[in-house]
């Protein structure tokens, strides 16, 4: 399956895959820089975010499965908001959130340790390092990949560019006698 393929996205939308690691500080870092991102694209671009844990951290996969049992009980977003939101994250403090966010508590355990989830979270793993991941974040513009520090001056324009293509009509002009197609430069096929 390939992750970058959402074929459930509204259509007239950009979108935008993160793979990363609740546990990174640059992902961490990023948060507030990729909120008015989303802000600024409202309704234009569709936001997914992917697990790529670091391999050497049994945290980071369990911060990810806990953000998946999250989903489970439809509560995926506001888990990623609070994980993100917290210095420093353990066990106890993932079994905090689950209640602030208001998780069953006991459904929420027993999720944690359902190997479905921890084969879901390495599954984006291994398509992130099949498309070329290597740091998170890392990100995917309509499937194009971009990494770096995030900056609103660097992926703004970049959005705009998507966006703009969104709005342009594929061909230029048909002539409706011969059916000749213009592709805007005064090249008829």
């Amino acid at each position: 399956m390939d992750l970058l393929a959402n074929t459930d996205l509204p259509s007239g939308t950009v979108e935008l895959v993160e793979f990363g690691d609740f546990g990174c500080l640059r992902c961490r870092q990023s948060r507030d820089v990729l909120s008015g991102i989303l802000r600024t694209f409202d309704g234009l671009v569709t936001y997914t975010y992917r697990y790529f844990p670091a391999r050497q951290n049994e945290l980071s996969m369990l911060t990810a499965v806990a953000a998946e049992a999250a989903r489970r009980q439809g509560y995926f977003w506001p888990m990623y908001n609070a994980i993100f939101k917290q210095p420093v994250i353990s066990q106890s403090i993932l079994s905090i959130l689950a209640l602030y966010v208001g998780l069953d508590y006991e459904q929420f355990h027993q999720d944690i340790q359902d190997e479905e989830l921890r084969h879901y979270v390495e599954t984006d793993r291994h398509e992130g390092h099949r498309l070329g991941v290597v740091t998170t974040p890392t990100f995917f513009i309509n499937g194009q990949q971009f990494h770096g520090k995030l900056t609103h001056s660097r992926l703004a324009p970049i959005l705009h560019r998507h966006v703009d293509c969104l709005s342009q009509p594929v061909l230029s002009k048909v002539d409706p006698a011969t059916g000749a197609v213009n592709w805007g430069r005064g090249d008829w096929i």
